[in-house]
């Protein structure tokens, strides 16, 4: 199970950081807050919390898997944008790397002309199954793509273009729902009552990732005991209610308006993108709420920001991720000269561990709060875990913060004057 560090708030000092016991009443005054968030499990957005028990889909998923073995797929790619890509490529980037067996699952999250072009130029398209993600079915951006690989599959399959294609999208309603019926395109539901950036453990997660070869069944099953750990536990050792309590304070209190996750794992790297939607679309939503969401890598971006972060404006609480074991851990022998020979006999583990602790502790040493979230190892469960700790500490904040934490006008507001622009009006 993930645990979460929090002493170094402590030892920044008072004036940056947050004393134990400041925590641990705050924890505790704010615990009613954790049973709130339970309570309206049945109301939109909050319905996240009854994803992992979603069993009868998880089947479906499966079965239609399945059913797709027979035509041998080499290619996965999602069309989406937001919420419909980011959490795929999360799990995509933790659980099956560039080098893994199996079908590759690509994510084209964005509508760079020549990227496109040049990914769909380089697929054997006859061994390619593309995965549309929108709910609305109106999304400017997959639906072009959509528009794209539909024209080019229906000059090169014109009698089963439909058997390349498969929907995510509203379960009755919307522009895909209507296309899928009347085009005999298989379908699959994103619930109703769940919001893009919260929907990575739907079928816009699941699907898409399970064609790939992932165990997506691991995914639910971390989040479920991510969620009864939040259930049962209390004040500051609840670590949904600490991470959101920390980061409020520092926000609201401290002044540290910018949130930066610092994985020490390349495969938790897209773990932070999706975080940082999930951070910046649901809390800011006014000029008085919403830290900044940066992201970082740890070791390389101690090469390229961390001065900043250690000497730069004290306005930042940072988040790391340290990964407790490594899938595979290589050993240098006694190769290195004698002014590198610290090096020697050295696995690379305790390289990037020794650079993680020396980044928390030089931070620490310069006042800048900071946690770290301890991953025991990089799979389907722990995966899950963090998903359902971010979105429910989202969900916390939202209440702190008084904000809605499920909409997301600023979004529509820009979609609007882009579709304006399109047709032609000013």
């Amino acid at each position: 199970m993930l645990h979460i560090q929090v002493e170094n708030l402590t030892k920044v000092g008072r004036l940056h950081g947050i004393s134990e016991l400041g925590l641990r009443n705050f924890c505790d005054k704010k615990q009613p807050l954790v049973k709130k968030v339970f309570s309206l499990k049945s109301k939109p957005g909050y319905a996240f919390l009854t994803l992992p028990d979603a069993e009868a889909n998880l089947k479906k998923v499966k079965k239609y898997v399945k059913e797709q073995e027979k035509n041998n797929w080499k290619n996965i790619v999602v069309l989406g944008i937001g919420g419909s890509a980011l959490g795929a490529i999360a799990v995509r980037d933790a659980l099956k790397s560039e080098f893994s067996k199996g079908p590759k699952l690509y994510v084209l999250d964005n509508i760079d002309p020549a990227y496109t072009a040049e990914l769909l130029d380089g697929l054997n398209l006859s061994r390619t199954l593309f995965v549309v993600i929108s709910k609305s079915g109106t999304t400017t951006e997959p639906m072009i793509q959509y528009g794209l690989v539909k024209e080019i599959l229906v000059k090169k399959f014109p009698k089963n273009y439909q058997k390349h294609l498969v929907f995510v999208t509203d379960p009755k309603g919307g522009l895909l729902r209507k296309i899928a019926k009347a085009e005999k395109i298989t379908a699959f539901d994103i619930p109703p009552k769940i919001g893009g950036r919260f929907s990575v453990l739907t079928n816009v997660g699941l699907l898409p990732c399970a064609l790939a070869g992932m165990e997506v069944g691991n995914l639910l099953k971390g989040a479920r005991e991510m969620r009864e750990a939040i259930k049962r536990s209390k004040g500051m050792s609840n670590p949904a209610l600490a991470l959101a309590a920390a980061q409020f304070i520092l926000d609201k209190k401290k002044k540290k308006s910018m949130t930066v996750l610092m994985p020490y794992s390349n495969y938790l790297l897209g773990m932070g993108d999706w975080y940082r939607q999930l951070l910046a679309e649901s809390i800011g939503k006014n000029r008085d709420s919403g830290p900044t969401p940066i992201n970082a890598l740890g070791t390389t971006d101690q090469h390229s920001q961390l001065q900043l972060y250690s000497d730069g404006p004290n306005n930042k609480f940072f988040i790391f991720m340290r990964l407790l074991k490594h899938a595979k851990d290589p050993k240098v022998g006694n190769v290195l000269p004698d002014e590198i020979a610290f090096l020697n006999g050295k696995k690379f583990s305790q390289v990037i561990d020794a650079a993680y602790l020396g980044t928390s502790k030089a931070l620490t040493r310069r006042k800048h709060p900071n946690v770290t979230i301890e991953v025991p190892k990089v799979n389907a469960k722990s995966i899950g875990a963090l998903f359902m700790l971010f979105e429910f500490q989202i969900a916390l904040l939202g209440l702190l913060y008084k904000v809605d934490a499920f909409s997301q006008p600023g979004v529509e507001h820009s979609k609007q004057i882009t579709k304006k622009f399109l047709k032609g009006e000013k």
